[in-house]
């Protein structure tokens, strides 16, 4: 983040704790302040100056944000991502994309 934004962000961090204070009351709890200011930054002023907004388009913004706005975001980064698998380690990525097992194979493994 740079100087002019983590300036900004302090400056407006009242806007930005009352509306995370608002996801929570919607139960969408794993939604944090810093991921909301990264939604606006990187997604609706994206193609702006973020320095040369005025103070009531930056507070709207963040007021006109919808919980599912951040998900969907965080959504389509995700598949964007390079490496998709990078939490699943080796053998389980082997179960997963390894050959298909027959009838037989699958019975004995659920039953054990």
């Amino acid at each position: 983040m740079s100087m002019q934004h983590a300036q900004l962000f302090e400056k407006i961090r009242p806007a930005i704790d009352s509306k995370i204070a608002e996801f929570k009351y919607y139960k969408y709890d794993a939604i944090s302040a810093e991921e909301l200011w990264r939604y606006c930054v990187e997604k609706k002023w994206r193609k702006k100056n973020v320095e040369q907004l005025r103070l009531y388009e930056v507070i709207a913004t963040i007021f006109a944000v919808s919980p599912s706005d951040i998900v969907s975001f965080n959504q389509v980064e995700f598949l964007q991502s390079d490496d998709w698998f990078a939490e699943i380690n080796t053998e389980e990525l082997k179960s997963l994309l390894g050959p298909l097992k027959t009838q037989e194979e699958y019975v004995v493994s659920v039953k054990d």
